[in-house]
């Protein structure tokens, strides 16, 4: 039944009450902190800068007593992208790689060369993409809907100058964020139903492929829910008379100084990261 469990492996829009330094920060300092793991995870110039982010995700997880094993359930489905990821580059490898050679079947000579190289593409990938699970598992764990609708909606206030398009803006993101988990709980009701009515999901074979082609007819009646719920969403609004105009903005408190100095701590120190990665680990890494 652990198999058909899909709610209890999403991190992501789930806010966790618990009494943490992490939780006790200004959201101001909550999306700065977001802002910068996403920036060295998404534009570091090697992997070794992409591991820097995951273990700073890894340590805000431990600052905000999260259990590490909650938040580390959704990696599993990064097993199956390194692989993907290998097969495409044994694949479509080209002779102009001048990166270490791992892996080579047949020659130049053969109609049919495969080679596998070296290149940190495969690393990069994975530890990217788990860098950036963990800091949003982090960040919609610690901080409230309305907190992160506030947030927002104050940032495009200002930028826009518009407090209708913020709004809307500021509640869309919230919303995205928060469907997250209950569509994943939608997933679980259909797959526990159909599994009820004899269904066995590729669960008594081992090939992944049939496994995957087991899950494909599920996408119809989810995406039937998702879009039954949204519309419900947007009936009950209505039903209200809800436009987002003539709102009152509740007063945020203002940012401490002691996280005003955090903030420029991180901006510093993600800035730091991506020059050392740059200078000094990209030579390193890739040489050539």
């Amino acid at each position: 039944m652990k198999s058909l469990e899909f709610f209890r492996n999403i991190s992501i829009g789930q806010y966790i009450d618990i009494a943490s330094p992490m939780h006790a920060l200004h959201p101001a300092a909550k999306f700065a902190l977001l802002f910068c793991i996403s920036i060295l995870a998404l534009t570091a110039p090697t992997f070794a800068g992409a591991g820097a982010a995951l273990l700073v995700a890894v340590l805000c997880i431990l600052l905000a007593r999260l259990p590490l094993g909650m938040a580390a359930r959704p990696l599993k489905s990064l097993l199956y992208v390194a692989v993907l990821t290998i097969l495409l580059q044994f694949v479509f490898s080209w002779p102009g790689d001048q990166s270490l050679r791992v892996l080579s079947l047949g020659t130049s000579l053969h109609a049919l060369s495969l080679t596998l190289y070296e290149t940190g593409i495969v690393a990069s990938i994975v530890i990217r993409a788990a860098a950036m699970m963990l800091t949003l598992g982090w960040f919609t764990s610690i901080i409230t809907e309305q907190d992160a609708i506030r947030s927002i909606e104050r940032f495009l206030r200002k930028a826009l100058r518009d407090s209708t398009i913020a709004h809307q803006a500021a509640l869309v993101s919230a919303m995205a964020l928060r469907f997250v988990p209950i569509i994943a709980g939608e997933l679980e009701d259909i797959v526990k139903a159909q599994a009820s009515r004899g269904a066995s999901f590729g669960s008594d074979t081992r090939n992944p492929i049939a496994k995957a082609r087991a899950y494909l007819p599920l996408f119809v009646p989810v995406t039937i829910r998702a879009l039954e719920r949204a519309e419900l969403l947007a009936e009950a609004m209505e039903a209200r008379c809800y436009t987002g105009r003539g709102r009152t903005e509740q007063a945020l408190s203002p940012i401490p100084k002691s996280q005003i100095l955090l903030i420029l701590g991180a901006l510093l120190a993600t800035a730091a990261l991506w020059w050392v990665d740059l200078t000094l680990c990209k030579p390193w890494i890739r040489p050539y």
